[in-house]
């Protein structure tokens, strides 16, 4: 007689939503159709005027909703949800933050949280994400981080999937697209970092992790489609002044004096590279966005529309 298959560990998918009401039956829809073993579901709404609340109540009563009241972006609302965790005394084994612009196909769940716990270094693990309108090439296939270069980007990146590795293996940071976190990860590393407003969480939290000694481990063969850039557009200049401030945030952070000989010049490059490039293709609004975004964030002035109000007490049902 075959051994029975290993007891997954349990889980718990955290997804923040803000006026995401078209996206949430796709996303809530195949967390629904996944058949994992023991699965919690918490939706977090910033304060959403789309109906995202009401549609969730009606189609999917099992998923928990937290109620902000405000919209404390990605970092904050993943956070109102860590908390009640932590308050809980963390009664899942894993937790998942999850885009709410995302769909797991059956078995990826599974894939993933095997994957992690088959390395007892592994306090965080990242699935292969594809772009959902064309799951053959790969968006997410792991992270690198330039030590010197500060250059921070996606491994595999529009790459055909079948040209990528399969192997599971550790990576240099994981994206907040699908952050799976284990217990002992979540103890030691804490809450995100919402001073960054909208990028840079994810790889802020990765980095902090593994100066703790932690594995950010990819699991290639758990596969989850995204819906690139729904939210702000691809070359959008908000995005491009906020990707640029929460860089140097970023940089200022984890990167020690002595590397920035070789840092700043390195840097210079690549933000002037994208400036011109963002100018041939008819773009200047985003260009000089984006060197607002470098100066800002140099000058500590406040981000233009981040006001929250943290007056509001979460609500769940």
């Amino acid at each position: 007689m075959s051994e029975p298959a290993p007891r997954l560990p349990s889980l718990c998918v955290v997804v923040v939503n803000w006026n995401g009401r078209d996206l949430l039956p796709d996303c809530l829809g195949s967390l629904a159709d996944s058949d994992y073993p023991d699965l919690r579901v918490i939706m977090v709404d910033n304060g959403s005027a789309d109906r995202s609340v009401e549609w969730t109540r009606k189609h999917h009563p099992g998923v928990e909703i937290i109620e902000t009241g405000a919209n404390l972006r990605w970092a904050g609302g993943n956070n109102v949800a860590l908390r009640r965790l932590a308050d809980e005394g963390w009664p899942q084994d894993h937790v998942l933050l999850l885009n709410n612009d995302t769909i797991v196909p059956g078995g990826s769940l599974e894939r993933l949280c095997a994957g992690v716990a088959a390395d007892e270094r592994a306090w965080a693990g990242t699935p292969r994400i594809v772009y959902a309108d064309d799951p053959s090439r790969a968006w997410y296939d792991g992270g690198r981080v330039g030590a010197w270069s500060g250059w921070v980007h996606h491994a595999g990146i529009r790459r055909r999937t079948g040209t990528l590795p399969t192997r599971a293996r550790p990576v240099e940071y994981g994206t907040g697209c699908a952050l799976l976190v284990t217990r002992k990860g979540l103890a030691h590393g804490g809450l995100l970092d919402d001073g960054f407003h909208f990028y840079g969480e994810d790889v802020d939290y990765s980095l902090r992790l593994r100066r703790l000694g932690a594995v950010i481990r990819h699991v290639p063969r758990a596969v989850i489609l995204h819906k690139v850039s729904v939210s702000l557009g691809a070359v959008s200049p908000r995005k491009a002044y906020l990707r640029s401030r929460s860089h140097v945030r970023l940089l200022a952070r984890h990167w020690p004096a002595r590397r920035w000989p070789v840092l700043g010049p390195a840097q210079l490059v690549y933000h002037a590279a994208h400036v011109l490039w963002h100018c041939w293709h008819g773009r200047p609004a985003t260009a000089l966005a984006m060197i607002d975004g470098v100066l800002d964030e140099i000058r500590h002035r406040p981000v233009p529309g981040a006001e929250v109000d943290r007056s509001a007490d979460p609500m769940v049902t």
